[in-house]
């Protein structure tokens, strides 16, 4: 019994931690290590990181090898971690997620597109402020740190979606010289 309350009692903990972490990240500036990143490498690395069941969840990429923008890796890959999450999470049994990107002379365009749930037109509208949540264990702090970030790239995000159909998570990044 007093093994299960110490391994209750550290799941509280990292959870605390996580929202404490997400918390003090969301109110610093945003500083940026801006280098040349390829596309590929971000997502990929943002997949290295991602637990998901890949029998139940198919992941697609579409994405050009070439294709480079100006910005902070680690902080865009945290961006693209938080993104396919809740792609993830947002797949109830099987479905897809597919990552795609387009460019032209100024901006790349990375969009991720679920078969999920979807999103209302007042959850879109909310999706990206401070605290905001639809999940139960959710910080409500994820995709506003995202869209933080992306702004201080210069960048935009914006989010597109039909309730039962799914959702798509589309920014645009300032491409390099």
């Amino acid at each position: 019994p007093r093994r299960r309350l110490v391994d209750k009692i550290n799941e509280g903990v990292k959870a605390l931690d996580r929202v404490v972490t997400e918390l003090l990240e969301y109110t610093r500036p945003v500083e940026l290590n801006l280098s040349r990143c390829s596309c590929v490498e971000l997502v990929r690395d943002a997949l290295g990181y991602l637990e998901y069941d890949s029998a139940r969840v198919i992941i697609l990429l579409e994405l050009d090898e070439s294709l480079k923008i100006r910005g902070d890796a680690e902080k865009l890959r945290q961006v693209f971690l938080n993104i396919l999450l809740n792609a993830v999470q947002s797949i109830e049994a099987n479905g897809e997620i597919r990552v795609r990107a387009e460019a032209d002379d100024t901006y790349a365009a990375l969009s991720v597109q679920d078969t999920g749930c979807g999103m209302t037109e007042d959850q879109i509208k909310s999706i990206f402020s401070p605290f905001y949540t639809t999940k139960e264990k959710g910080t409500g702090l994820g995709l506003a740190l995202c869209l933080k970030i992306v702004e201080g790239h210069g960048g935009d995000i914006r989010a597109e979606s039909t309730p039962g159909q799914g959702s798509t998570i589309t920014i645009r990044l300032p491409r390099t010289e």
